[in-house]
């Protein structure tokens, strides 16, 4: 898998609207767990990140009770989300909103699951000897906009798709199926699937970690 910072600039269009010269402040939104908790493998981005770009780094966990102050200096607002489920449509935009009306010059970028690239190097990352067994897990979810994405997503990745309510029937009919748990980081999902021989989460994986410390570090 070719780094994100060396081969192509993966951000061209962002690259040549923004002339500045002083890089970009991140504001990175994650989900966290319970109680506002951030896994070990979200929370080290934030050191990895200030000390590639320079530049401030803020996690805002969406599962936390306090919110974070407005950056001091202009700031890409990242979604760290998967899906285009109600935090990344509802919830990402409220944050976008306090943090202007807090003064912020922030500018929101689209969820990490809408960027090609960042499946294209998950697709990537699974041997080729084993893709044939990949199967997409995912959280229950309601029908409408994020069901349809998992259909998409499904279809472009070529592996077939599975909500995590049905994973054990599943896996009765397709002993040597191994899930792929569309996940981050670890969660309860993630903690079941792995006793099933199921993949990591993406940012326990080195592969696709280093891809988006990649992607981050090279915005503007």
């Amino acid at each position: 898998m070719t780094s994100a910072g060396t081969a192509i600039d993966p951000w061209p269009l962002l690259r040549n609207a923004d002339s500045a010269p002083q890089r970009r402040s991140l504001h990175l939104v994650v989900h966290g767990r319970s109680g506002g908790s951030v896994p070990s493998c979200l929370a080290s981005l934030q050191a990895v990140l200030e000390q590639r770009r320079s530049a401030p780094v803020q996690l805002d966990v969406l599962t936390a009770d306090q919110t974070v102050a407005a950056p001091e200096q202009p700031a890409w607002i990242v979604p760290l989300l998967l899906l285009p489920g109600a935090h990344a449509r509802m919830d990402v935009p409220v944050i976008r909103n306090r943090l202007r009306q807090a003064g912020a010059t922030v500018t929101l970028l689209p969820f990490l699951g809408a960027w090609a690239s960042w499946w294209d190097a998950v697709l990537s990352t699974l041997p080729q000897h084993d893709r044939h067994r990949a199967v997409l897990v995912h959280h229950p979810l309601r029908p409408g906009v994020a069901d349809r994405f998992l259909e998409m997503l499904s279809s472009r990745l070529a592996l077939p798709l599975v909500s995590f309510d049905e994973w054990s029937e599943y896996q009765q009919s397709h002993p040597q199926a191994q899930p792929l748990p569309l996940a981050l980081a670890p969660n309860r999902m993630t903690d079941a699937l792995s006793e099933a021989g199921g993949w990591p989460p993406f940012l326990d994986h080195s592969l696709t970690r280093q891809f988006l410390i990649d992607l981050l570090a090279a915005l503007p």
